[in-house]
């Protein structure tokens, strides 16, 4: 049969004709065909159909791991891009953990050095300006330099030259972070993308390599695979590497460390940090009047991909409180679609008095026009609630059980005044801050010193140390 139709489809961008005809072109083949298979799952991730990518892509994955290891890591990768279930993520890991077999029992063989850590390595999946990950290693590097330890940069370039990212062009960028940075090479397989990395963290004689991934970044996996460093840790920014590949685990939220599979290995929560403070400084503040909002008399803000306000509960909870002030604005930083969220603010009779503001590169010039911060839910987005937090902002957020990743926002802001334990309960802790000055100005005292006491990136090196030396 000539598939022909089904090719021509997808180059002509008609992706769900291509992903009907290419089901039926995998079927017929038996998932053997290696050009079919390719154009199927990039099908089902144009036309969006996670589920049906993540079943698909680990079946061909699985298919592969005996011929062809490489590009079965390369099929795993779009498998957990499509949200694979535990199970099957745990089965991925296992095979990363066979892998590993010889090179551990090498590394276990030699002699443990009692020299203090002085050079490290970060393994980092890219390194790109306003990458969440970036921002929180340049932080660290700082940190840990302050205490006398080298930090050197290796990233694997986990999603360049990739199914859905053709270009074989690195995405990182030099000079982001003042550490020595190599950028990984995007030629070849991943196995031998992830050789070359793990040769150049080899050649670097580092003592410690934290990896800041999980296995959807396969290619880091490998490179974890291979025991470059005496010492590996794996620091969990959203989703920890289930595999045993490292000494010990750090969690930046403890509801992480709550649902963590791992128990043989040493564990510890340190938490998210943010430098809100010096980039205030650095950037004047917008004012109420540069935003077109000078009649304003109070003003509250969320920030984040619009994808996490979007939900009709926290939609809901924010239009009854712009109801009930009617001198009240709202300000959204975020990418993402705002028709649906316009439309029930519209039909709400509320949208004159709230302003998408879109992607930003750095929120800290807003948050001096802003009085409260109203924390989205169920997905809070824990990095713009610590820097509103920095700015002294008080932070209204609803908390959940204490192992749900939901509860994120709740376990930085840490103050039960400010955690609501209902929409309805969310309502009034708002209305109850932008009614009284005076409520709202304690509230913000405290949060501020929770911050500066917590979540200062000086805090950060002096904390990881104290975990390698308890390794």
């Amino acid at each position: 049969m000539s598939y022909q139709e089904a090719f021509e489809s997808l180059q002509n961008g008609d992706f769900q004709r291509a992903a009907q005809l290419l089901e039926k072109a995998a079927m017929e083949t038996a998932y053997s065909s290696e050009v079919v298979n390719h154009a199927y799952t990039l099908a089902l991730y144009h036309i969006g159909d996670k589920s049906r990518l993540a079943e698909t892509a680990f079946r061909i994955g699985s298919s592969l791991l005996e011929s062809d290891p490489a590009s079965a890591m390369d099929y795993f990768q779009r498998a957990l891009f499509g949200g694979l279930d535990a199970d099957r993520v745990r089965k991925i890991g296992e095979q990363f953990e066979a892998w590993a077999s010889g090179p551990r029992a090498v590394r276990d063989a030699r002699e443990k050095s009692t020299a203090p850590i002085t050079r490290v390595a970060h393994v980092v999946g890219c390194v790109l300006p306003g990458h969440a990950p970036t921002q929180y290693v340049k932080m660290l590097c700082a940190s840990l330099a302050s205490q006398g330890v080298e930090s050197l940069i290796f990233t694997t370039e986990w999603a360049a030259s990739w199914f859905f990212n053709p270009e074989g062009v690195a995405q990182s960028e030099n000079d982001i972070i003042p550490a020595t940075t190599v950028i990984a090479s995007v030629e070849g397989d991943f196995v031998e993308r992830a050789g070359r990395v793990a040769a150049s963290i080899r050649a670097a004689n580092v003592q410690a390599a934290f990896f800041h991934a999980s296995l959807a970044e396969q290619i880091t996996a490998r490179v974890a695979a291979e025991w470059p460093a005496p010492i590996q840790v794996n620091v969990n920014h959203g989703s920890e590497m289930d595999a045993a590949l490292f000494d010990g685990y750090i969690h930046l939220f403890r509801n992480a460390l709550e649902r963590s599979r791992v128990t043989d290995r040493h564990m510890e929560w340190i938490p998210l940090a943010s430098d809100i403070e010096d980039r205030r400084s650095a950037h004047p503040p917008a004012t109420r009047a540069s935003l077109g909002i000078s009649e304003a008399k109070s003003v509250s803000s969320t920030f984040g991909n619009l994808y996490k306000v979007a939900g009709p509960e926290y939609l809901a909870a924010l239009i009854e409180i712009l109801k009930r002030f009617p001198d009240h604005f709202h300000l959204f930083a975020g990418a993402g679609d705002v028709k649906a969220i316009r439309g029930q603010l519209h039909s709400a009779n509320v949208l004159s008095r709230v302003r998408f503001l879109g992607h930003m590169s750095d929120i800290a010039p807003l948050l001096d026009a802003v009085d409260v911060y109203l924390a989205s839910f169920p997905h809070s987005g824990g990095h713009s609630i610590l820097e509103a937090m920095g700015a002294g902002k008080p932070v209204v957020v609803l908390g959940y059980p204490p192992d749900s990743h939901y509860n994120s926002g709740a376990e930085l802001v840490g103050i039960p005044e400010l955690i609501a334990r209902n929409r309805s309960d969310y309502v009034d802790i708002a209305v109850r801050l932008i009614r009284d000055p005076a409520e709202r100005n304690r509230l913000s005292s405290a949060i501020l010193e929770r911050f500066r006491s917590q979540f200062r990136p000086s805090t950060l090196g002096p904390r990881y140390i104290q975990f390698l030396s308890e390794l």
